[in-house]
Formats: C-alpha cells, structure tokens, sequence
C-alpha cells in the first residue's frame, strides 16, 4: 500500500522476517536501543520467527525508511510473575524503527496503522507492546495512536523505565 505525504511516497509492503532489508533495520533498532539504555542487553533478546504473524518495510520513495513485526503471544507467559498468560488473540508489536533521516513524516504511523491492520485480519483483538522512558517519542506516539498505559510485562517487567502499552482492536 503506497501513500503520497508531502513529496514523497511512503509504501508498506511485507516481507519476511528473515528478509535481508528488515533484518539490517532490527540490528539498527538494538543499536539504537544500546545507545539509549546503554549495553546491548535488547541484543540478547531471542524472539521466535515461528510466532511472527507480519513483518512490514516502510519504503519513502523506493528507499527503505523503517521496519516493524506482529508476533503472536496468545497464550503466553506474560512475565508478570504471576502465573499470568497473555489473553488468546493478542499480538505484540515489536521492533518498530524507522531510520533517523526519515523521522518525523509519520512514517512510524503509517507502520503502526498497518500493523494494526496485518492484525485484524488474522483475527488478533488485541495489541501490546513495551517501550521505555529514552524512547519518548515513541511513547508520545503510541499515546496519540489511542494506545493506553498497562501493567507491565516482560523481560523488562522489573525495570523503572519500562512502559508498556495496549489497545482494543
């Protein structure tokens, strides 16, 4: 799905996780990642390509400009250490990035909404998604895009500067 924003052209198209051009944005995202929070811990996280449901590319003019996947956490262990589980039909997002140069044309927005959409159509209700407090931007938008505050879960659960956030779909 291709939009004009301004001049420029930004399409969504979806790859696989393992495509060469979302897998170069990933190791940018935990780069980006590192320098906010300091170490490469994001480095270590294992997520299984067998539970992404998407994975999109935002391309602005024919240039790949950001990145972002669906994975499905149905079911799973939500970390809380609750014995708690994610609830059947709940994707979590994960890494969003669209490169520094393209930031502020509502690139991430366009990801988002098309996520969303990715999610719907496989049937997800829900929506989740962990951000932290150098990631202000980020946070600002999941805000604007109706996203609420939720009691956080995960890896990061324990951490002061772990947000996270969910939405009805």
């Amino acid at each position: 799905m291709s939009l004009e924003v301004g001049t420029a052209t930004v399409e969504i198209v979806e790859v696989p996780w393992d495509d060469a051009e979302a897998v170069a944005l990933r190791a940018e995202a935990v780069a980006d990642l590192g320098r906010r929070y300091g170490g490469d811990e994001d480095a270590k996280e294992v997520i299984d390509p067998a539970s992404i449901v998407v994975t999109l590319l935002a391309r602005v003019d024919g240039v790949t400009a950001g990145c972002g996947s669906v994975r499905d956490v149905s079911g799973t262990d939500d970390g809380r250490g609750h014995g708690t589980a994610h609830p059947a039909a709940t994707g979590e997002v994960k890494r969003v990035y669209v490169l520094p140069e393209h930031r502020g044309h509502g690139v991430a927005r366009r990801l988002m909404g098309e996520l969303e959409r990715a999610a719907r159509q496989v049937g997800f209700r829900r929506f989740v998604l962990e951000t932290g407090t150098a990631q202000p931007e980020a946070m600002a938008m999941y805000v604007a895009l109706d996203y609420a505050p939720i009691e956080s879960y995960g890896r990061y659960a324990a951490e002061d500067d772990q947000r996270c956030y969910g939405k009805d779909l």
